[in-house]
């Protein structure tokens, strides 16, 4: 006859536990390692510099031997077990890394292997040189778009300047050139042609080209003042003299009837 269904609700719950208490029994046997950097150079499998190894286990566990191609490093009897080790101490090449621990009740437990490569201080700079060297060089290309490119094209298809009048400005390292056509003060452009002492540039404000020389910080601190008065309504005319008024008057009566 075939079981019945609380013989199979059984027998499907007692396996359940022996994969559970399998499963944690397994855990609890296990030794795992750590390697971690205290200071030097690690990409991937190598590694140069001082560095330590960290060692997780069962509740049980009292202590860890560590141990480098099978030559004991150290040893650690209480956690955090772990131990400091520099791969100056050892020949460059290829190391195996193991733990060995032991736990109250008289278990011995060993870790899986860690494989790493010691390499020289040399080998380690040179490979952080090849992946830091793109990066210095995109953010130096960003750079140069952002301060040189982006502003010239901005400014040689015919974007003008926003700046309100007489507001203070930045004229960076060539300084900066009153412009003969608007008046206004803009900063010389690295772009611009250089034709003796003279520059031929485009103005910020007009959008217009001419031949400018560069001129001192009073100049131009002067011609921001300009500006800023230029913001200031013009004061109130006068009305007209008394010739004037006796004058429109005698103009008018020729029109009046006699």
């Amino acid at each position: 006859m075939p079981p019945s269904k609380a013989f199979r609700l059984i027998l499907f719950a007692a396996l359940g536990v022996l994969c559970v208490s399998a499963r944690a029994y397994a855990q609890e046997s296990e030794l795992t390692i750590f390697v971690r950097k205290n200071m030097g150079y690690n990409n991937g499998s190598q590694i140069q510099g001082s560095f330590r190894i960290e060692a997780t286990g069962p509740d049980k566990l009292t202590s860890v031997t560590f141990k480098i191609d099978d030559a004991v490093v150290g040893a650690a009897t209480e956690p955090p077990f772990k131990i400091n080790f520099d791969t100056g101490d050892y020949p460059l090449g290829w190391r195996t890394l193991t733990a060995e621990g032991t736990t109250a009740d008289g278990r011995r437990l060993v870790s899986a292997p860690r494989r790493f490569e010691f390499v020289s201080a040399q080998q380690g700079f040179e490979t952080v040189g090849k992946i830091i060297a793109p990066l210095f060089a995109l953010i130096a290309l960003g750079m140069f778009l952002s301060l040189a490119v982006i502003p010239f094209l901005q400014s040689f298809l015919g974007q003008k300047a926003t700046l309100p009048l007489g507001a203070p400005r930045n004229y960076g390292w060539l300084g900066g050139a009153l412009c003969p056509k608007c008046g206004r003060p803009f900063p010389l452009h690295w772009w611009s042609f250089k034709l003796g002492f003279a520059r031929y540039d485009r103005c910020d404000h007009c959008g217009r080209w001419s031949l400018v020389r560069r001129a001192n910080r009073e100049a131009l601190a002067e011609a921001e003042a300009a500006e800023g008065r230029g913001r200031q309504p013009p004061p109130p005319t006068a009305g007209p003299s008394a010739e004037e008024k006796l004058k429109r008057q005698l103009d008018e009566s020729r029109f009046l009837e006699k």
